[in-house]
């Protein structure tokens, strides 16, 4: 989908100790899971994720990375080993240890006020001894930097993904085994700052997929005709109310062109725009809410798929009662791409609650609870009495989670986590999924 979480910030300078995130991120169902990895609405390219008040507190156990005069290198890793009670993610899947490894490494330089450059590489294993059909490798890259004019900034990045989607993602299909698939993206935005309070950020947005090619079925359609490229234009008008308070308009346009279309099929390519307005009530104390609502559309140059409006909202409440505990609630709706061939897209509503705690800066709780619902639309008249067509349809997902970290020093930690879903693929009835895992983790 090309409109990104106002609360996501893309990860490309990693500490090493991010207590608010588990170890291990069971398959839950996800509308897209790439969203996690860019930045959010509104925001310029390029730009780093900050710190959580919980890293900053925890002073004597947050690694320190090398330093190289402006340069510093951080590196981290982790093993992780356990149990799941289905690795298939689908009805009547089958149950297996669970292997988890990964390890990042990531490097930054600044230098003047605002000037940066840096890059990221992340690799994460998970192997499953019983059941090694669902094995599976993701990684990512990412380059990006910041220029200072002095009054203005320029902002570029570029990031690659290689990830898998899975059944329970929210909008895949329903297969038996991992579906690979890349991601490029590069996105470039200039801030122009008036001399009063208003910014202006226009930028662009270019995104390639790509889906590896594997042996199809009669069931398992070649994942080709999913290839497309996406072009997102848009601006964002900022306005300072106060130091920790600003308003919003954002206005985006997106074109999608799907490179291999389904034979016999109309094509899938569309038009999109939505308008969003919103406030980052930065509340004085331990409070704080921002927020974009707005609405959405979507026009298909077929007009067997008609097109989609939907209004869209965005929305986090953060409380920090302490330096040590940070509860925050999040809230998202809008329009998503479909894996289906049937279903071009769909509106896809999610809501998240976590809850982080730290108990002698070195014993680290945490906790979530989360529902996604996805609603699907009939499929096109003319496939109406073949197999493809389907009636209105939904897919829900709930799923909760728990972790304990045990912070040893500044460079290694041990954690525990569990994590519970039950949802339902298109078509089935809802499934339970259990995991848990223990690890160890060491950073530089």
């Amino acid at each position: 989908m090309f409109n990104r979480s106002l609360v996501r910030k893309i990860i490309v300078f990693r500490l090493g100790l991010t207590a608010a995130a588990p170890i291990f991120l069971a398959d839950g169902a996800y509308a897209q899971v790439i969203d996690n990895y860019f930045p959010a609405i509104g925001s310029g390219a390029g730009e780093l994720a900050q710190e959580p008040a919980q890293v900053r507190a925890m002073g004597a156990y947050t690694p320190l990375g090398k330093r190289y005069g402006p340069l510093r290198i951080d590196a981290d890793g982790s093993e992780s080993e356990g149990y799941a009670s289905n690795v298939d993610r689908n009805v009547g899947g089958h149950s297996s240890a669970v292997v988890s490894t990964q390890g990042n490494l990531s490097a930054v330089s600044r230098w003047g006020k605002r000037d940066q450059v840096h890059g990221n590489i992340n690799v994460d294993d998970i192997r499953y001894p019983s059941r090694s059909i669902q094995n599976r490798t993701n990684w990512t890259a990412n380059l990006g930097g910041v220029h200072d004019f002095g009054h203005d900034t320029i902002g570029v990045s570029y990031t690659h993904l290689s990830l898998v989607q899975m059944p329970t993602d929210l909008g895949a299909l329903i297969v038996n085994r991992p579906v690979p698939y890349q991601v490029d993206d590069g996105r470039i935005s200039y801030t122009a700052t008036t001399h009063g309070r208003l910014s202006i950020i226009p930028q662009v947005n270019v995104q390639r997929y790509h889906f590896d090619y594997f042996t199809p079925t009669a069931n398992q359609p070649s994942q080709g005709y999913r290839d497309r490229v996406l072009v997102t234009e848009g601006v964002t008008a900022q306005y300072e109310l106060r130091g920790d308070s600003h308003v919003l308009l954002v206005m985006q346009g997106t074109e999608i062109r799907y490179q291999n279309p389904l034979e016999n099929a109309p094509s899938r390519d569309s038009n999109g725009a939505s308008v969003m307005a919103g406030d980052d009530f930065g509340m004085r104390g331990p409070l704080r809410f921002r927020a974009l609502v707005g609405y959405q559309t979507r026009r298909y140059r077929a007009s067997a798929y008609g097109s989609i409006n939907s209004p869209m909202a965005e929305a986090e409440l953060s409380w920090v009662p302490t330096r040590l505990t940070t509860a925050t609630l999040s809230v998202r709706h809008g329009i998503e791409d479909s894996a289906f061939e049937n279903v071009v897209g769909y509106t896809f509503t999610g809501a998240r609650i976590g809850v982080t705690h730290t108990y002698q800066r070195n014993i680290v709780f945490s906790a979530y609870g989360q529902i996604q619902k996805a609603n699907y639309p009939s499929a096109p008249a003319f496939l109406q009495n073949t197999v493809l067509y389907q009636e209105h349809n939904n897919q829900t997902f709930y799923g909760v989670g728990a972790e304990v970290q045990w912070l040893i020093n500044r460079h290694m930690r041990l954690s525990a986590n569990y994590d519970f879903s039950s949802q339902n693929t298109v078509g089935s009835g809802q499934f339970p999924i259990h995991t848990f895992l223990v690890g160890f983790h060491l950073s530089l």
